[in-house]
């Protein structure tokens, strides 16, 4: 396969672009990180009430964040069939791939608390 044109380059540009906004403009709503961060507390799986439990999201929000993470394939939703209805959450390869970025701001943020 050869070197890519200018213009390839430049649409393949735009669209990783468009994609890294997108996921800064997920990631940055409140209490997003929260949900992520307790999924990777529970081996990057948990049920609905587990992640309520462990976190200060109300339901509503969270059905919305964990919606969002599914929406960018960061989570797969599973439903369990058991009475009454369960839904797991699992974090995906995707997620691993950003995983690294985050723990990286995560450390940032708080070697410049320490200074």
């Amino acid at each position: 396969m050869g070197e890519l044109t200018l213009a390839e380059w430049e649409r393949k540009n735009e669209i990783a672009s468009q994609k890294i906004q997108h996921l800064l403009r997920v990631l940055s709503k409140s209490k997003m990180l929260h949900v992520l961060y307790t999924l990777g507390m529970k081996d990057g799986s948990a049920r609905f009430s587990e992640i309520k439990e462990s976190s200060t999201v109300d339901s509503t929000t969270l059905s919305r964040r964990l919606s969002e993470l599914e929406g960018i394939e960061m989570i797969t939703r599973n439903e369990i069939p058991t009475s009454p209805p369960a839904v797991e959450y699992r974090l995906t390869d995707s997620f691993d791939t950003v995983k690294p970025i985050l723990e990286a701001l995560l450390h940032y943020g708080l070697e410049s608390e320490s200074n």
